[in-house]
């Protein structure tokens, strides 16, 4: 158990002698603090200097790491083991950005050249779509991981830009289909549709009409050349309309919140080109390699984990921030709530046993200065203590300096004020208590290797964190049984009469429902 580790324990002697120390008063004692407190890898700073912790605590939360067996279970990941033990499934998002051995063979199968075989087809299909003067806009449809990825993606990467207009089609409500094809001409659309059964409930919906739609200007045998389908199901693809050359396999060993690196990046070379897709892997390798090799006490995505756990088990802090200082960059918290809180919000652990501590985190965010002007007053002075993470670059693809300069010195002086506050003690409401903790990456600037790179290091914290914590990162039960029931209702509504929901709540909501929706059984 956790809980039972001499590593546990030294912590929370730790924390004790922690209590009465102030981050500021750290500075205070090390006026260099900063130096001892960063690191940098390729174009990619990061500053951990702001949080309530000396080189003992950083010291004490490795040895916790170690062990919980963090380097195995590491190697365990990289080497195909079934780390999803739920599912017994390996767990190889890192082999799609090419960082797995070459000769790894899973199911049969040898990893690499599934993975050649599918860059490949991106390449081939992605220039095909691009060099077709016919095609305008591209349709995005899919859900979950088929959405966030590429869509956080397509946001971030804007500025670089120069092929067809991307546009994203996830949520079964119909205003957001026909929001997001009433501007468009069926003659000039691709969709993309991506789901690994190809029977996801939203996204086989949304695909459906879509398809309809462009036969109100196409004829049927037309259909191939203006649908693109990622998916483990050929069959039911190639039937809906797909030709063969056009459908993109997946893996059960890629999880679709892990899934971008892959089959579903396709969108993202149609938007800027495979060599833009291209270095987005390669930021992600060269953050994979960071994680494999360097040591615990300077490794980005540990100390990310090992501070959050700090928090989260010894602190009691609830949830953790994410404030991008980066208008391309405002859908990356997003991205991240599903990473995070689809893999660790869980509180069963790998022995089948109900967790006795705490897990992941609410995760939440958005792009500052907004943020400023939204939540930032609950972080400043709220009883309830939530570390942060400021995401800012050195350089903006814009030609305002002075904005950009502005939107910098405001994050840096959030952080600069989450940590020291400001004592007003004759006037409590104006009080900042300040020993808030915050990170902060910097990058050279916002682009697709820089982004591979942040996305990778969020991969591997979270992925630290459940081995720490005991619990299976890669499934995610919690999305079923709403799913589940969500299809008994859909029959029960489209029945006439009275509805039964099998409690007086549904039951009442259902049949209000009937009564004032115009088109309802």
């Amino acid at each position: 158990m956790l809980t039972d580790l001499a590593a546990w324990h030294a912590l929370e002697a730790h924390k004790k002698e922690m209590e009465e120390t102030s981050i500021k008063s750290l500075f205070e004692i090390d006026p260099k603090r900063f130096k001892s407190f960063h690191i940098r890898t390729d174009g990619l700073l990061f500053d951990y200097s702001k949080h309530r912790a000396s080189l003992k605590t950083i010291e004490l939360l490795c040895n916790l790491a170690k062990e919980c067996g963090l380097e195995k279970r590491r190697q365990d990941m990289l080497d195909g083991k079934e780390i999803n033990e739920s599912e017994q499934r390996a767990v190889l998002h890192m082999a799609l950005r090419g960082s797995t051995d070459p000769n790894l063979v899973v199911d049969g199968e040898n990893i690499a050249e599934f993975v050649g075989g599918v860059q490949a087809q991106i390449k081939r299909i992605s220039e095909e779509i691009r060099n077709n003067p016919k095609i305008t806009d591209v349709v995005n449809i899919g859900i979950g991981g088929s959405d966030l990825g590429p869509r956080m993606c397509y946001k971030a990467l804007i500025p670089l830009g120069e092929g067809p207009n991307l546009h994203f089609i996830s949520n079964i409500d119909g205003r957001s289909l026909e929001k997001r094809l009433q501007p468009l001409n069926p003659e000039n659309t691709l969709l993309i549709v991506a789901s690994k059964t190809f029977t996801t409930m939203e996204t086989l919906g949304n695909a459906t009409d879509a398809r309809e739609w462009l036969l109100t200007k196409l004829k049927e045998e037309d259909l191939h050349d203006h649908i693109v389908a990622v998916t483990n199901n050929v069959e039911k693809a190639m039937s809906f309309g797909v030709d063969e050359q056009h459908i993109l396999p997946l893996r059960d060993w890629i999880g679709g919140r892990y899934s971008v690196w892959g089959a579903v990046g396709l969108a993202i070379a149609v938007a800027f080109g495979y060599e833009v897709f291209e270095e987005l892997l390669k930021g992600a390798r060269l953050a994979d390699e960071h994680f494999m090799s360097a040591p615990f006490e300077k490794n980005i995505p540990v100390l990310m984990a090992m501070l959050g756990i700090w928090y989260r088990n010894f602190w009691d802090y609830p949830a953790h921030a994410i404030l991008p200082y980066s208008h391309d960059f405002r859908d990356f918290p997003r991205f991240l709530q599903q990473m995070d809180m689809e893999s660790n919000g869980k509180s069963v652990g790998l022995n089948g046993e109900r967790l006795p501590y705490a897990t992941g985190p609410i995760i939440f965010g958005e792009a500052g200065t907004n943020a400023q002007h939204a939540f930032m007053q609950l972080l400043h002075q709220s009883e309830q203590i939530i570390p942060s993470d400021f995401l800012i670059s050195a350089n903006a693809y814009h030609d305002l300096p002075d904005h950009h300069t502005h939107l910098i010195s405001n994050a840096l002086a959030q952080s600069k004020a989450l940590m020291e506050g400001q004592s007003h003690e004759d006037d409590l409401q104006r009080n900042f208590p300040g020993n808030r903790p915050s990170s902060t990456f910097m990058m050279r600037y916002p682009d697709a290797q820089r982004l591979g790179m942040l996305i990778a290091f969020y991969e591997h914290k979270v992925f630290t964190q459940g081995v720490v914590w005991g619990i299976n990162s890669f499934d995610q039960w919690g999305v079923e049984l709403g799913k589940t029931i969500a299809k008994d209702l859909y029959v029960t509504m489209n029945q006439e009469g009275l509805k039964d929901g099998g409690d007086s709540s549904t039951s009442g909501l259902m049949n209000a429902f009937s009564t004032h929706c115009e088109h309802a059984a």
